[in-house]
């Protein structure tokens, strides 16, 4: 029998969390005990989310939700031990996770891996799409909302708002969608180009600006930040502004590791700053100053979820822990934005035409689940 070298509660059901259990099954096998704590019962590929909008009823279909109790069941395969809790967290302590219901967990080491919110957008659920259920009924009655309408603004143009734009021209090709923003900011100018050139020729209008408003006016008008006004509009769809749960999660001991926008600040260890046994990964994590997170949300989730298990293992082993290793120029490279089922842009240094074909067959086409599902148990244990 395998002696047990401690335990770890993950908070978080998401990518993030997911792949940090999923590196320490496979360090460290049924040594170490892993609870996944989140307060919704399925996994939300949020990657997918601007076609969850526009196709709400293929969701299923392509797996964008997975069971989050079945993912656990083929990641710990028969060499892990990983339980499911579903419940909303309250606080998050140095070695204790309380719920919303009052019960306590409680673990040698704690993961934070629950990321960041749009303000009013629908691209991660809302806090009271706990089933996917309530997820796909939500995405439904928002397209049929928003097929109803006639010109729609979306605010941000970062990664997802170039996506959400580029998807509902795709579905709505009589609506007027404007995206309001700075074109992938921080991307090399030849992909804002060519991201330019791809959105305005499927018709997409491109204001350089910001929107600070929820919605339109009593008559129809969104002003931008800059003063210009976008005139009959129906529906303000916000991509941009993530918020951050850390000031209400984070308990007394651990609140002073809080940043104002409420994301951890942690050592390069990616331990919280003053405490050992709580370690963050994903947006949650406050990147240092100078350097940069990869801007496929994903890819940064993975790649400090991998530190975050490897050190979660060598703390319970007692062993020296290591650094992340941060960027210190902007991360672009490769990428794929999918502008719906069968327009893509891929930026991964081939040549263009290449580029674009592998992300029409790899992104566009489902968002990366035919290559992914599987890993996660699809056709397996759900």
């Amino acid at each position: 029998m395998t002696s047990s070298i401690g335990s770890c509660i993950i908070v978080g059901g998401g990518p993030s969390g997911i792949h940090v259990a999923r590196n320490i099954v496979t360090s460290a096998g049924s040594t170490v005990s892993i609870t996944i704590v989140d307060r919704q019962n399925y996994m939300d590929w949020c990657v997918a989310s601007p076609r969850m909008l526009v196709q709400p009823e293929d969701i299923e279909k392509f797996g964008y939700v997975m069971p989050t109790d079945k993912v656990c069941e083929h990641i710990a395969g028969k060499k892990g031990k990983i339980s499911f809790v579903q419940g909303a967290v309250s606080k998050i302590g140095a070695t204790s996770v309380t719920l919303s219901d009052g019960r306590t967990l409680s673990a040698d080491t704690i993961v934070v891996a629950v990321g960041g919110q749009y303000a009013g957008g629908p691209w991660k659920p809302l806090p009271d799409q706990t089933t996917k259920e309530s997820r796909i009924a939500y995405m439904k009655t928002l397209k049929a909302k928003i097929a109803s309408m006639k010109s729609i603004v979306v605010a941000g143009a970062g990664p997802t708002g170039v996506e959400v734009a580029g998807e509902l021209k795709a579905a709505f090709p009589g609506h007027v969608i404007t995206l309001v923003g700075t074109l992938l900011p921080n991307s090399p100018k030849v992909l804002q180009d060519r991201m330019k050139a791809a959105l305005e020729k499927m018709g997409v209008v491109i204001i350089e600006g910001r929107v600070d408003v929820e919605g339109p006016d009593a008559n129809g008008n969104v002003k931008t930040r800059a003063g210009d006004v976008i005139e009959n509009v129906d529906i303000v769809l916000n991509a941009a502004g993530f918020t951050f749960q850390g000031k209400e999660l984070a308990d007394d001991k651990i609140q002073t590791d809080v940043t104002e926008r409420g994301q951890f600040v942690c050592r390069p260890t990616l331990q919280l700053a003053s405490t050992d046994t709580v370690f963050c990964c994903g947006d949650i994590l406050a990147v240092p100053q100078g350097c940069f997170a990869d801007v496929k949300g994903v890819q940064h989730a993975n790649d400090t979820a991998e530190t975050v298990a490897k050190n979660v293992v060598f703390q319970l082993q007692k062993k020296p822990l290591v650094d992340f290793k941060w960027s210190k120029v902007p991360i672009n490279k490769s990428m794929m934005t999918a502008l719906g089922p069968s327009v893509a842009v891929g930026y991964m240094g081939m040549p263009n035409f290449m580029e674009n074909f592998l992300g029409r067959k790899l992104k566009s086409k489902d968002y990366y689940m035919s290559l992914k599902g599987s890993s996660y148990g699809r056709g397996k244990t759900w």
